[in-house]
């Protein structure tokens, strides 16, 4: 049974919106908080110390999403479908005030 394209590369999409959301997340604390970090390690802390703490969540949840699919190998059209879904979440954070 043949994957559909997107299916087939679950992994490297998710991938790919992880990056996309670090550099969404780092030029919104900018525009917020006027400061980001350079490493996604530290993110989820700084967005708590500014209490934001369910965008924070959204990060976490990104992440768990992409080492699932990436060291896990488990992938599936859904998880593109979520990871988009939170992707989004995290731009329309960024352009907020």
């Amino acid at each position: 049974m043949a994957l559909k394209d997107d299916e087939a590369h679950v992994s490297a999409i998710a991938e790919l919106a992880y990056g996309c959301a670090f550099h969404y997340l780092a030029y919104g604390c900018e525009r917020k908080f006027g400061i980001h970090i350079d490493t996604h390690a530290g993110l989820p802390r700084l967005l708590r110390e500014r209490s934001d703490d369910a965008i924070a969540d959204v990060f976490g949840g990104l992440g768990t999403i992409r080492q699932g699919r990436w060291y896990g190998g488990n992938g599936n059209g859904e998880a593109i479908s979520l990871v988009l879904e939170i992707l989004d979440t995290i731009v329309r954070w960024s352009k907020r005030r």
